[in-house]
């Protein structure tokens, strides 16, 4: 018994720590948001909205500990990039800004095309909507998943990238980089367009317009952090100069629940059903 207490207090002190980092992060962009912002500002009412639904989200995970645990004891022991070249790796700076590098590299490309079947699959579309359906996208939306969106993100994204590349491949630095702040600033309600760097790397109007409302915008701009992705499987789309593009689901029929969009996303709010092609 006193084991599994152990193990209890130690998953709550961890997610206690995500959510004090992902307030302490909304807050900071928050600021940069208010000071340049791209379209209207929601106020603190959505970005709390959007944290109470990352606290569920975290709870969720936390009941689902045990099974993402085993599903990491069966990984291989050896990655393939290790099987191919085993002694590419190198000590220092360059080290590990070469591990971030290629393990991001690795991860989008399975994010890419998970993502874009939440997109074509309807069973996982239903998942996956409770993220498009803030029609005032800010960096909080980067919390806004439901759990079996997180869950699919998981075993289709996280898992097949450890095979290739290895469990704790990734150094701490990167790592918070890449999955703390990029989302952050990739939802972010700031203006800040990258110009010719937009095809090399994601930013806020990028991926604004994969979350645009109107239909000319679907389909386009999965890529979580490198639009090459998009630019070899044709589906990049390059926003226009000065568009910052209205964002949410086009007659948006998903729940209103925080609880029912976290662990029942495919209930809607109206009893006809409808699949949001974006």
């Amino acid at each position: 018994m006193s084991s599994f207490f152990q193990w209890v207090m130690s998953v709550a002190s961890a997610n206690l720590k995500l959510f004090a980092t992902a307030v302490g992060m909304c807050t900071i962009f928050w600021l940069i948001e208010i000071f340049r912002p791209s379209t209207t500002d929601i106020g603190i009412k959505g970005r709390l909205s959007n944290l109470a639904r990352y606290a569920l989200l975290l709870l969720g995970l936390a009941l689902c500990t045990p099974l993402m645990v085993l599903a990491n004891s069966l990984l291989p022991a050896v990655s393939l990039i290790d099987r191919i070249a085993p002694d590419w790796r190198s000590q220092g700076l360059l080290g590990g800004v070469l591990a971030t590098l290629i393990y991001a590299v690795v991860w989008d490309f399975f994010q890419y095309w998970m993502h874009r079947l939440e997109h074509k699959l309807p069973v996982l579309w239903f998942f996956h909507r409770t993220h498009h359906s803030d029609a005032h996208m800010n960096s909080s939306t980067s919390l806004r998943q439901s759990l079996g969106g997180a869950m699919l993100g998981f075993f289709l994204t996280s898992i097949p990238a450890a095979i290739v590349c290895g469990g704790g491949m990734l150094p701490y630095l990167g790592s918070l980089i890449l999955f703390s702040g990029w989302g952050y600033f990739n939802h972010a309600n700031i203006r800040v367009p990258l110009g010719p760097l937009g095809v090399v790397l994601s930013g806020p109007q990028w991926h604004r317009i994969h979350h645009g409302v109107s239909p000319q915008y679907h389909n386009c701009n999965y890529a979580a952090f490198f639009p090459i992705y998009d630019l070899l499987f044709g589906t990049l789309r390059l926003p226009q100069k000065n568009e910052w593009v209205q964002t949410g689901i086009e007659n948006d029929l998903s729940c209103t629940s925080t609880f029912k969009q976290v662990f029942l996303p495919w209930l809607n709010d109206r009893s006809t059903s409808k699949l949001a092609d974006s």
